[in-house]
C-alpha cells in the first residue's frame, strides 16, 4: 500500500528556525520532555493586549502552573484565574495580589470559597443554586458572575456540558444572589478549545446581551462579561476578525451600563 505525502503547516505553529533550533537542543535528551519558551508566552499575552485592549486579561493557571510561567505573566501585568486552593496558594506564594484573583471553578468545596475568601480573593464564578447559598454563606458581599451554557460547535474540545446554565436558570440565579448578600458582577461563557468557528462568540455574545438587558430592567447592572478563552494556537491571524465580533460587546455594554470589563 502506497502511503500518502503528509506535510504539517508548520509555520502556522512556529517559525523553521525556532523548530530546528528546538530539534538541536533535544536530540539527546530523554523522551518525553516538554519545552516552554517563555518569550513566546511573553509574546501571546503582548498579542492578546494589542489586538483586545478594551478586555482584562486573566492567565487560567491550570494551563500551565509552572512558576517561571505565572511569574513571566504577573511581571507583564497579567490577572489569573484559580481552580483550586492549591492554585490560588501558589498565587499568594509567588506575591500576586488577591484583587487580581478570580476563583473560576464552578464545582467548589464550601471550606475552600471560605479558604479563598479569607485570603482576599471577592470574584467567583457560579453556575447553581447550591453553590450560590454556599458563596452567599462563605464569601459574604463578594462579586459573582455566572456561567451560561453555550454551543461548542466548531471546537476540538467542546466544553458545553461540562459547565454552564440554561440562560432562564442564570437570570434566577442572578436575581437570588442580590437577595442573597451578594453581588451580580458579570456573566461568563466558554466556547470550547481551540474554537474555528468565530460566530460562535457572537451567538455566545448574544446570550449576554438578553441577560444583561433582563435583569437591567430589575434594577440589576451586570459590569463584566468573561470572554473564556483557549483560542486558536495560531490565533493571530484571525485576531482582528475575534476583536471586530468582540466589540459588539463593548458596545452594548456601554449602551446598557455606560462602562467597559471584558475579561479574557
Amino acid at each position: 500500500m502506497r502511503k500518502e505525502h503528509y506535510e504539517f503547516p508548520l509555520e502556522d505553529f512556529v517559525a523553521r528556525d525556532d523548530f530546528n533550533r528546538i530539534k538541536k537542543f533535544s536530540r539527546d535528551k530523554e523522551t518525553p520532555f516538554l519545552i516552554v519558551d517563555l518569550q513566546k508566552i511573553e509574546q501571546s499575552y503582548e498579542n492578546l493586549v494589542e489586538h483586545m485592549p478594551f478586555a482584562k486579561i486573566h492567565y487560567a493557571v491550570k494551563a500551565n502552573p509552572m512558576d517561571e510561567v505565572v511569574l513571566a505573566l504577573k511581571n507583564k501585568g497579567s490577572n489569573f484565574d484559580v481552580a483550586t486552593v492549591y492554585e490560588l496558594d501558589q498565587l499568594l506564594g509567588l506575591g500576586i495580589e488577591p484583587e487580581r484573583i478570580s476563583y473560576g471553578n464552578t464545582i467548589k468545596k464550601e471550606k475552600d470559597i471560605a479558604y479563598a475568601y479569607q485570603k482576599g480573593v471577592r470574584l467567583f464564578v457560579t453556575d447553581s443554586e447550591s453553590d450560590l447559598k454556599k458563596l452567599s454563606r462563605r464569601a459574604p458581599g463578594s462579586r459573582v458572575f455566572f456561567r451560561i451554557l453555550t454551543e461548542s460547535d466548531g471546537a476540538d474540545w467542546p466544553l458545553s456540558k461540562k459547565f454552564g446554565s440554561h440562560p432562564d436558570l442564570i437570570y434566577k440565579l442572578i436575581l437570588k444572589a442580590e437577595k442573597l448578600g451578594l453581588e451580580p458582577y458579570g456573566l461568563s461563557f466558554h466556547v470550547g478549545s481551540q474554537q474555528r468557528d468565530i460566530g460562535q462568540w457572537d451567538n455566545a455574545i448574544s446570550k449576554c446581551k438578553y441577560l444583561f438587558e433582563a435583569v437591567a430592567e430589575k434594577g440589576i447592572h451586570l459590569k463584566m462579561i468573561n470572554l473564556g478563552g483557549v483560542f486558536l494556537q495560531n490565533i493571530r491571524r484571525r485576531l482582528m476578525t475575534l476583536r471586530h465580533i468582540l466589540g459588539k460587546s463593548v458596545a452594548f455594554y456601554m449602551r446598557t451600563s455606560g462602562k467597559s470589563c471584558l475579561k479574557l
